[in-house]
């Protein structure tokens, strides 16, 4: 029997769990798309509180900063500071954001696809001399991080609806 000796590149393993973390789920946890799914518009700008951010806000955050990584990895890196975008409250808007995060995920996911092992290794742009690597990995920690909060949002919304007061 005929053995496949040659081995993956880090590049694709990482570009799966980016996939898989911001679409279906991985091994851990639901993915981002799928938290999404069927979410409703007063569920996207419900909060449990003052001050919490909603589910459109979270997913507003996870584009701002995972459009960073992507600057960074295609050398268009800019300063950005910490932010927080709140949607305008209309069914389609929302509809775009959550179809705006799909189509930069599968951008990163391509991007991150092609480095080599090298490419990987290099110091990512305005990184303070963290790799590439550091960098992707960052950024699938901060989208699993915001997936996580999402599906406690989700959550205390259902609780909140169910008895009909407040989420806590």
């Amino acid at each position: 029997m005929a053995t496949n000796t040659r081995r993956r590149g880090v590049g694709p393993d990482l570009a799966t769990f980016l996939r898989d973390t911001a679409g279906r789920g991985n091994w851990g946890h639901t993915g981002l798309a799928r938290l999404l799914r069927g979410v409703s518009l007063d569920e996207a700008i419900w909060t449990p509180g003052t001050a919490a951010h909603s589910i459109w806000e979270e997913v507003n955050h996870v584009i701002y900063w995972s459009e960073d990584v992507l600057d960074r990895l295609e050398g268009r890196a800019v300063a950005r500071r910490q932010a927080w975008p709140a949607g305008d409250g209309s069914p389609d808007a929302w509809r775009r954001a959550v179809a705006r995060a799909g189509r930069l995920h599968a951008a990163l996911v391509r991007h991150v696809g092609a480095l080599t092992p090298a490419g990987l290794a290099r110091t990512a742009m305005r990184t303070r001399n963290r790799s590439t690597a550091q960098l992707v990995l960052g950024g699938v920690a901060h989208i699993a991080y915001h997936a996580g909060r999402i599906a406690l949002l989700r959550r205390l919304y259902a609780h909140a609806r169910q008895s009909g007061g407040p989420a806590v």
